[in-house]
């Protein structure tokens, strides 16, 4: 069976130094940035051409018969990436956040495959054919930690995808007098045999866009690829004759196709200044406030990609607001899975850039306040919230001013 689609996988929180809206729109994006869902400025009519099969195949509906696993999370990419557009963060919790689980073995850390880790697929063909014997999962109750994480936006991914290794790392390791030390996620490639430097995902478990959609293709939509080989099996068990594949589902065709479209797909633009003069004030008040009380000790507001074989994606500033490492945020937002070297308290600096196009924050989208998401941060991220949480009203609402117009 061969497949069609792919599903995919931020933490909110703040920060900004002196780059003002003018110079993000003009140095990122142009003077006339795309919309929301748009293929990058500059790509050739090829590259534009992938992108918008890619794009399709995004938001196809899958079925059994293109390959949709016997147990599965969504039936379409589009299902979850949806807000805003195509390609955007989740917008119903119900759909668009998974549950994923661990635990201790023999001393040391499981994905606990024997009970149907590491993803927890909820769904099954049973919707469809009522006399599929296999049941939807359900977290298993041996499991240790469980992390429910919900679908983080894809605007901008090539762009991060770009960024150079040694320009991550560069950040890595360095304690400042809040104690904020990021860490690079480092893990091994399957696909090359090679250590590489991980940013996507929520605790940077993976470092190129073909790898993080092959994993999702497999742990979201029950589809089997070449780099990831393996179907799983329902709640630990093999699947029953009939209903298992008979050999891998896709070729790699569908995968690199989903990689085309988030390679290709354009960060969210800044919003437009309000004509208010007062407003405008507030806004760069926030944005002033942002940089003081030391956000961006974590959530850079811009790095630069490198060298790139693809002129859209080649040395370009992004305005991500993120070092793309791993930080210990704290008992409140720990969730005890560990992923390569991201401990149960880490998680990725999540990027900030479009955030006003998002419906719920932190991992697992306990809130839909960006004022409580910052004030859940802990750890290397307390004293940066303690400085926010002793801000005159006044001074909140232009943080949060600032972060709406992301």
């Amino acid at each position: 069976l061969m497949r069609k689609t792919y599903l995919f996988l931020s933490v909110v929180a703040i920060g900004t130094a002196g780059l003002s809206v003018a110079a993000w729109r003009g140095s990122a994006q142009g003077a006339n940035p795309p919309p929301l869902g748009a293929p990058l400025p500059g790509l050739t009519p090829a590259q534009v051409a992938d992108f918008k099969s890619g794009a399709a195949q995004f938001g196809k509906v899958e079925t059994r018969a293109d390959g949709l696993g016997v147990v599965f999370n969504g039936v379409s990419c589009g299902q979850c990436h949806a807000a805003g557009a195509l390609g955007g963060a989740g917008t119903n919790l119900t759909i668009a956040r998974v549950s994923r689980i661990g635990g201790i073995r023999n001393g040391g850390y499981s994905d606990l495959p024997d009970l149907g880790g590491p993803v927890i697929q909820a769904r099954s063909l049973r919707e469809f054919f009522p006399d599929c014997p296999v049941p939807g999962e359900v977290v298993p109750a041996q499991a240790n930690y469980v992390s429910h994480r919900i679908t983080t936006p894809l605007f901008g991914a090539g762009l991060i995808e770009a960024i150079p290794d040694a320009a991550i790392l560069a950040r890595a390791g360095r304690t400042d007098a809040d104690g904020v030390c990021g860490a690079a996620n480092r893990l091994l490639n399957p696909e090359t045999g090679l250590l590489e430097v991980g940013r996507f995902g929520w605790k940077a478990q993976h470092g190129t866009l073909h790898l993080f959609a092959g994993d999702a293709y497999l742990n979201e939509m029950g589809v089997s690829n070449p780099s990831f080989p393996v179907e799983n099996q329902p709640q630990g068990k093999p699947i029953p004759p009939g209903w298992a594949a008979t050999g891998i589902e896709d070729d790699g065709g569908d995968v690199t196709a989903f990689t085309n479209f988030m390679r290709y797909l354009a960060p969210a633009a800044r919003r437009p200044l309000p004509p208010d003069s007062a407003a405008r004030s507030q806004i760069a008040n926030g944005e002033r406030l942002f940089d003081a009380i030391r956000c961006t000790a974590c959530h850079v507001p811009s790095m630069q990609t490198g060298p790139n074989a693809i002129a859209a994606l080649s040395n370009k500033p992004v305005p991500l607001f993120s070092d793309l490492l791993l930080h210990r945020m704290g008992p409140g937002l720990a969730d005890g899975i560990q992923q390569g070297l991201a401990k149960g308290d880490q998680f990725r600096t999540a990027p900030l850039w479009g955030l006003s196009t998002r419906r719920f924050f932190l991992h697992d989208g306990r809130t839909s306040s960006p004022d409580a998401a910052v004030m859940a941060h802990d750890g290397e991220a307390a004293a940066a919230r303690q400085r926010y949480s002793r801000l005159s009203p006044a001074d909140r609402q232009a943080v949060q001013a600032f972060l709406g117009t992301l």
